[in-house]
């Protein structure tokens, strides 16, 4: 089932692609100013290039005034050029950030809900395996040489059986959207070149009758060492997902679970991918628009703390990631200290560099005793909990 380690690494990828485009905005507002002060080739005016190149660097510079404080410089008089034109440029900026923090979240969140897309298209595969199955032991029959028995073979297994039988899973595959009608080269290769020169596979199918224990074992084999494991069907599923590495765990569990329940379909259940989406999906909505809005605060704190390193000093995930930790750590009193700390010194562990867990342990576990002194962050509920 989806867990919260999951969710906060869909915030910090949310937050940092965000980071992305806020930058690359900026380059776009300064493009802008550009724009605005180069000089018109279509006037008979005399063109003071000087005075429009400093214009240009006033405006950059104010630019910068409006995107940290949302005003220019007040001790400065500015020509009224340089601020609407530097207003101009911010609110085009301002817009355009908004747009793609909200996309980049929407992102992340339509990605979480793909994983249980691909988990219904692994039990899916493990049909059409089936029917391939069938449709070649059928062409093998009358081949005194061939190695499967009419009556062994994947698709007489029991589990299987109750997986196509399923009315439930049935709708779940074409509510998805999943077919294999343009697909059906890849199962074929999948069953020529994995399933059936699997020694485990082939030696089930010597047998014409299996025990309960038998069917569950070779489903949860070719799951396991066929579907999830061959370079064939792996192929496929991490070109459909440019996150099945961190994906394929959950998917792997998800499938693992369902089809132990598929011993006979009274006992049949397809694993949901959470017990409340809707609470996930507030989750990681909340911890996205905290660290948007706190981040300047969020600074601050980080600044006080790191005397001697200049925040621009440090790795932008490693600095996201302790961002989200704040905000978990700050607006989120129903979660204990140690349990944020610990998660995000292993999303830093997996997704930055080698010293990043060392360092995000240190800071977080500084700032959390500071901030807890000044009651900044207030734990209530199981957020009272003491992890250590």
């Amino acid at each position: 089932m989806l867990n919260r380690r999951l969710l906060r690494t869909k915030a910090v990828q949310a937050l940092y692609a965000r980071q992305l485009t806020t930058d690359a905005n900026r380059l776009l507002a300064l493009d802008h100013i550009e724009v605005a002060f180069q000089p018109d080739l279509n006037s008979m005016e005399p063109q003071n290039r000087t005075k429009l190149a400093g214009m240009r660097k006033l405006a950059g510079i104010t630019l910068d005034e409006f995107i940290k404080h949302g005003k220019p410089n007040e001790d400065e008089e500015l020509p009224e050029q340089v601020i609407k034109v530097a207003r101009s440029a911010f609110e085009a900026y301002s817009r355009q950030t908004i747009s793609d923090g909200e996309k980049m979240v929407r992102r992340v969140l339509n990605e979480t809900e793909s994983i249980y897309v691909d988990f219904i298209r692994v039990l899916s595969m493990l049909i059409e395996l089936s029917h391939q199955a069938k449709i070649d032991r059928e062409r093998r029959y009358d081949d005194p040489e061939a190695p499967f028995p009419k009556d062994g073979g994947l698709d007489t297994n029991r589990v299987i059986k109750v997986l196509i039988a399923d009315k439930t899973l049935e709708e779940e595959i074409i509510r998805n959207g999943i077919s294999w009608s343009n697909e059906m080269n890849l199962i074929r290769k999948t069953y020529r070149e994995a399933l059936r020169k699997d020694v485990e596979y082939e030696a089930y199918c010597k047998n014409a009758s299996h025990t309960p224990e038998e069917d569950q074992a070779i489903v949860q084999h070719v799951l396991r060492q066929v579907i999830l494991k061959h370079e064939v069907p792996l192929d496929y599923l991490e070109q459909r997902d440019l996150y099945w590495v961190d994906h394929s765990e959950l998917i792997r569990s998800l499938a693992i679970k369902t089809l132990r329940s598929a011993d006979n379909s009274a006992t049949f259940e397809i694993s949901p991918l959470t017990k409340d989406w809707e609470e996930d999906r507030f989750f990681v909505e909340e911890l996205c628009r905290i660290v948007v809005a706190e981040s300047d605060q969020y600074d601050v704190y980080l600044d006080e703390h790191l005397k001697n390193w200049e925040l621009d000093r440090i790795a932008l995930v490693d600095l996201i990631i302790l961002k989200t930790a704040l905000a978990e750590l700050i607006h989120f009193p129903g979660i204990p200290v140690k349990v944020t700390i610990n998660e995000f010194i292993e999303i830093a562990k997996r997704y930055s560099t080698p010293k990043s867990g060392k360092f995000v342990n240190g800071v977080l576990d500084v700032l959390s005793v500071k901030l807890a002194k000044e009651g900044v962050i207030r734990k209530s509920g199981r957020g009272l909990i003491d992890n250590k």
